[in-house]
């Protein structure tokens, strides 16, 4: 009998929900999980930049992408990481930027870039290892799709020509942040984050303008070649061993 009424505890909790249950683990490498969120940003960055320029149905485009092709694959590494989701946000933007004011979509695009900004936040390895290797990502991703939006110096995608702008725009910040934050500890690693920005800000003659001309004599190697630059210099062991 004494056996019977120890197990009652346990299956009132089964029923009621409140049964211990593991704690969660990430699935994805810090690295892929910050990446994504970058495209996401991206995605979102050029899409801003289209509406305040009245491109009104290409920002409709790239407002949709990453609830269509990103957050799915990130969504269940939030509960792991502690992190709170913005399906919400990426909603309300969407719908600001397909039928809301301007008024609308900055209120709607500032809080959903906080809700990101949170969920990177959970990330708490602060190596600049893994920064360099973000950065790489996003420029790989950058390559692939520039690619696919210039071929042979001829336009063939728009989207995918004006994706490939947005990723390294978020690159760009990434290592900007990254150089600003070793210079308040004074780490001389700063210069490799100043070399990086500096290397993405001369890829800018890539991109002429927003919205592209029908020919871009550029090609994509000139973008991946950069990424295993930067993936060289995360290499070093000052970039990979150390954690501020």
């Amino acid at each position: 009998m004494r056996a019977i009424s120890c197990l009652i505890p346990v299956a009132l909790a089964a029923l009621c929900g409140c049964a211990h249950k593991p704690p969660a683990t990430p699935a994805m490498a810090d690295a892929d999980y910050l990446s994504q969120l970058g495209l996401m940003r991206g995605h979102l960055l050029v899409g801003h930049a289209l509406y305040a320029m009245g491109e009104h149905d290409a920002a409709r485009s790239h407002s949709k992408h990453p609830s269509d092709e990103l957050y799915a694959g990130v969504a269940a590494e939030f509960a792991a990481r502690g992190a709170t989701p913005f399906a919400a946000e990426l909603a309300t933007h969407a719908e600001a930027v397909a039928s809301g004011t301007a008024a609308d979509v900055d209120t709607a695009y500032a809080a959903l870039t906080t809700a990101i900004a949170a969920t990177e936040a959970a990330v708490k390895d602060a190596s600049i290892g893994l920064k360099a290797q973000v950065i790489v990502l996003l420029l790989r991703e950058a390559a692939r799709e520039y690619g696919i939006g210039i071929v042979n110096g001829q336009l063939k995608n728009a989207h995918e020509y004006q994706d490939a702008y947005g990723f390294t725009q978020v690159a760009l910040r990434l290592a900007r942040a990254e150089q600003a934050r070793l210079a308040e500890l004074d780490d001389a690693d700063q210069e490799i984050f100043h070399r990086i920005a500096m290397d993405i800000q001369a890829l800018g003659d890539m991109w002429p303008n927003l919205i592209p001309p029908p020919r871009v004599p550029q090609r994509a190697a000139r973008i991946e070649a950069f990424a295993l630059e930067v993936e060289q210099m995360a290499l070093q062991p000052s970039a990979t061993s150390r954690s501020r």
